[in-house]
């Protein structure tokens, strides 16, 4: 199995995500953080937690600077049994497109392959 991962700096942005994967993919496991305290940002100790306590293999989707930095960081010190992946596609349509992946079966390397086919398609 694998999990999507959704890091934002707005709360909203992240739950939303997470809201409309799960209507689209419901038997999709995702997990989201976004925010600091109620306000823009994102946290290097928080996404460290989210994805030492991961228990399958992950796809991260960003936004923007320090989640980003954030990710990179958090993948750097994961010393776990997983394989985690930062994902460099629009964090909405890039989840959307691997979460409808996985739900019709698809795995890992499934979903990364198409979300690189779908959202990097015109570039």
């Amino acid at each position: 199995m694998t999990t999507l991962v959704i890091i934002s700096h707005s709360e909203q942005i992240a739950n939303g995500t997470k809201a409309l994967l799960q209507q689209m993919a419901p038997d999709v496991n995702v997990v989201a953080n976004g925010g600091v305290n109620g306000d823009i940002g994102t946290s290097f100790e928080t996404v460290q937690q989210l994805i030492n306590d991961l228990e399958d293999d992950a796809m991260c989707f960003y936004d923007i600077g320090s989640s980003e930095m954030n990710i990179d960081m958090a993948i750097d010190m994961y010393d776990g049994n997983y394989k985690i992946v930062k994902v460099d596609a629009p964090i909405v349509e890039g989840s959307f497109t691997a979460a409808v992946k996985l739900s019709i079966g698809g795995n890992l390397a499934d979903a990364i392959e198409e979300v690189k086919q779908t959202t990097f398609n015109n570039k």
